[in-house]
């Protein structure tokens, strides 16, 4: 299911961004929780979670979550990005 998505342009987003979201959730499965969650109410039947290498970016990888729920569309999800 992923290769259907390796179009799509990579969202930046800004450290001040990272770090509110990370204080946001102490305890790391809630986090995941609740990107799981974001899926079911988005109407996912499939969630797919796997990791990418990527040799830039401290730990040499990154947690990939891709579900076929309902989501954003192209305009909001330009609306809310958030660039450094």
């Amino acid at each position: 299911m992923k290769d259907q998505y390796d179009c799509l342009n990579k969202a930046q987003l800004s450290f001040e961004y990272l770090h509110t979201n990370s204080t946001t959730h102490t305890f790391l499965f809630g986090a995941l929780a609740e990107l799981v969650d974001n899926s079911k109410d988005a109407g996912a039947k499939n969630l797919d979670i796997y990791t990418c290498n990527n040799p830039y970016l401290r730990g040499g990888f990154y947690l990939a979550f891709l579900d076929d729920g309902c989501g954003m569309n192209y305009g909001k999800f330009c609306r809310i990005e958030i660039n450094e």
